[in-house]
Order: C-alpha cells, then structure tokens, then sequence
C-alpha cells in the first residue's frame, strides 16, 4: 500500500498547524515528509553554490596561510 502524498502551499500549512490541538500537531509532526524532486535549474544553483562555497574557503584558508608567513 502506497500513500498518496498532497503538496499545501505554506500559508494552508501554517494555518492548518496553528489549529491543531498539541496530541494532533504531534501526531501531524511525527508524519514524514518527502523529498521535493528539484528540476535542473533548481540542481544547478544549488551545485553552484557548493562550488562557490569550496573557493571561498580555500581563500580564506589561503590568505589566512599568508597572514602567518
């Protein structure tokens, strides 16, 4: 048996956990949420970034190996 999961935008999703009484947000917490599929412009930003994260540092690891010299 599979289940069937709906996406709500986040203003339903934010008025639907601000109703709820605490066992039912509990319970509505302990539900998993899947994966969001991220299309190619979406991989592309986020591969951009990591490169761009992994230069900066080798920069700061750069200049910081320069300011001890």
């Amino acid at each position: 048996m599979t289940a069937k999961h709906e996406y709500v935008s986040d203003a339903d999703a934010g008025f639907v956990l601000s109703t709820l009484e605490p066992d039912q947000l509990a319970e509505a917490k302990r539900v998993g949420v899947p994966r969001r599929t991220l299309r190619g412009g979406e991989l592309a930003l986020l591969w951009a970034l990591r490169v761009y994260v992994v230069f900066m540092m080798a920069v700061v690891f750069w200049q910081a190996w320069i300011a001890t010299r």
